[in-house]
């Protein structure tokens, strides 16, 4: 499948997911919503190792592990942050677009860490999302 439609799909999903979020967050605990969380991933950890064809078609090393475990401590702590944030908020659409600004960062850290060019299209792309986002919360 094409990685634009994938990406797409991805950005429709997770639109849906946050405004599900929304819906739960005015009426359960940020670090509840992030326990069932959890254990929806613990239930999709076997199906997900047997669409990998078992244990020993995983591709891994220690290093990828420790950083995929730091990297889930702090979706962690963002997702608290979000469903806190959500919770009893007016104005999700435009307070969610605030949290869609994290391909900002991770834009600047591949440039810092992976050495990453910038180019004219991904720093006026930078310019619109801030705008963007700045327009629908402020305004």
């Amino acid at each position: 499948m094409n990685a634009s439609l994938l990406l797409l799909l991805c950005a429709l999903i997770w639109g849906t997911t946050t405004f599900m979020q929304k819906l739960s967050a005015d009426k359960m605990s940020p670090m509840l919503m992030q326990v069932i969380i959890g254990i929806a991933f613990a239930i999709f950890t076997p199906i997900a190792i047997k669409m990998e064809g078992g244990f020993s078609n995983l591709k891994w090393n220690v290093t990828s592990v420790v950083l995929s475990f730091i990297a889930a401590f702090l979706s962690i702590g963002a997702n608290i942050l979000m469903y806190s944030a959500l919770s009893n908020n007016k104005n999700t659409g435009s307070s969610t677009m605030m949290i869609s600004l994290y391909p900002v960062v991770t834009l600047i850290l591949s440039a810092i860490f992976l050495q990453e060019q910038f180019s004219i299209g991904k720093i006026l792309g930078v310019l619109v999302m801030i705008g963007g986002a700045l327009l629908l919360n402020f305004c």
